[in-house]
């Protein structure tokens, strides 16, 4: 995935679990993730941790 595509809101998959992006820490190039059903709980990935999934950012119902 590009970083540079990042946006607060969006939702990301990681070998740990898929989350929304609460901020964006680019001097230590980590994601802060926060669950989709609770939002208190926060999980942290390396960039590189992180994996792309188109269909995950798709405002709409399309399928490849």
């Amino acid at each position: 995935m590009n970083v540079l595509e990042l946006k607060l809101g969006m939702v990301c998959q990681t070998k740990k679990g898929i989350g929304v992006v609460s901020w964006i820490d680019a001097q230590d190039r980590a994601v802060y993730l926060s669950d989709r059903e609770n939002k208190d709980q926060h999980i942290a990935v390396s960039f590189d941790d992180l994996q792309d999934e188109p269909q995950l950012h798709q405002k709409a119902d399309v399928y490849y």
